[in-house]
């Protein structure tokens, strides 16, 4: 990545952050993955899995311009 990509996708991170909608939570930022080929991972809470693969749809569409892949694992807390 170019200095002047890593300057906006930093911005566009940090605007991310700020401007989460009501009910997802970014609740961890991960480097590394043990035990996977993944080189960071995030981890939300949503209050209901409809409200976050809304969103998730057009987050992915957001950064994909610098993030080759992504994994969606969704999850229920029992």
């Amino acid at each position: 990545m170019k200095s002047d990509e890593a300057t906006k996708a930093k911005t566009e991170w940090k605007e991310f952050r700020s401007d989460l909608p009501s009910g997802i939570e970014l609740i961890g930022e991960y480097d590394h993955a043990w035990g996977t080929e993944y080189n960071g991972f995030l981890l939300f809470e949503a209050e209901s899995s409809d409200a976050f693969f809304d969103w998730w749809s057009g987050f992915k569409d957001k950064v994909r311009w610098y993030i080759e892949q992504t994994h969606t694992i969704a999850a229920r807390r029992r």
